[in-house]
């Protein structure tokens, strides 16, 4: 798989177009989409930098022509490592920033590059299914990634301090308020209040054949 292909995949798994993922990097969006459909396209110094950061790969794993195993669409390298699945109500007792007990007895394979307090959790209703980018189809896992800032635009966990909710949505910023937002047009956004907590970034699903 050359650069251009693996970017695309990636691209195409987190539920980006050309044109977002342009305005999470250096590149124009016409560059990024050379770089996909040319096999000999090249990216170098700042580009690559800033596209393999977007992408949440370090520059070498990005530019790596190792064998790949698939995991939820997107390709990556072999796993090494694995990660608990936690139940829904075990998320209102996670604090963030003070690391995460692996109190667990099921575990799931996970890309070696997560951070070290991640975790997965079972996707348990069609809030995030979409008939076009990326879905999260009931009985999928979502790898959560507690040590990752949010930004607009990345899928989140967040919990309800007052209410102890949990909830899986796209987190989006607009202007001075945020707001949480199903991917089913069906269901409705609600903005986020003083009692909103995200523990983590969605980065990465897998569904079982």
């Amino acid at each position: 798989m050359n650069l251009g292909k693996r970017v695309k995949a990636l691209r195409k798994a987190k539920g980006w177009s050309q044109e977002e993922l342009a305005s999470r990097t250096s590149m124009s969006r016409g560059r990024i989409g050379q770089l996909e459909t040319n096999p000999l396209a090249e990216v170098k110094g700042a580009n690559l930098v800033s596209l393999a950061s977007a992408l949440g790969f370090s520059t070498e794993k990005l530019l790596s022509k190792e064998e790949l195993l698939a995991v939820a669409g997107v390709k990556t390298k072999p796993l090494t490592r694995k990660i608990p699945i936690l139940s829904w109500v075990d998320l209102s007792s996670i604090n963030k920033g003070e690391g995460l007990m692996l109190e667990s007895d099921r575990w799931i394979g996970c890309p070696d590059d997560i951070g070290e307090n991640s975790f997965a959790l079972a996707v348990e209703n069609d809030l995030m299914t979409n008939s076009v980018g990326r879905s999260y189809p009931i009985g999928s896992f979502v790898f959560v990634d507690q040590d990752r800032t949010p930004k607009s635009g990345d899928r989140v966990i967040a919990v309800n301090r007052k209410t102890l909710d949990s909830v899986f949505r796209e987190y989006v910023i607009e202007g001075s308020v945020s707001y949480l937002k199903p991917l089913n047009q069906q269901y409705s956004t609600k903005e986020c209040d003083e009692n909103t907590e995200i523990i983590g970034v969605v980065v990465g699903s897998y569904l079982a054949e």
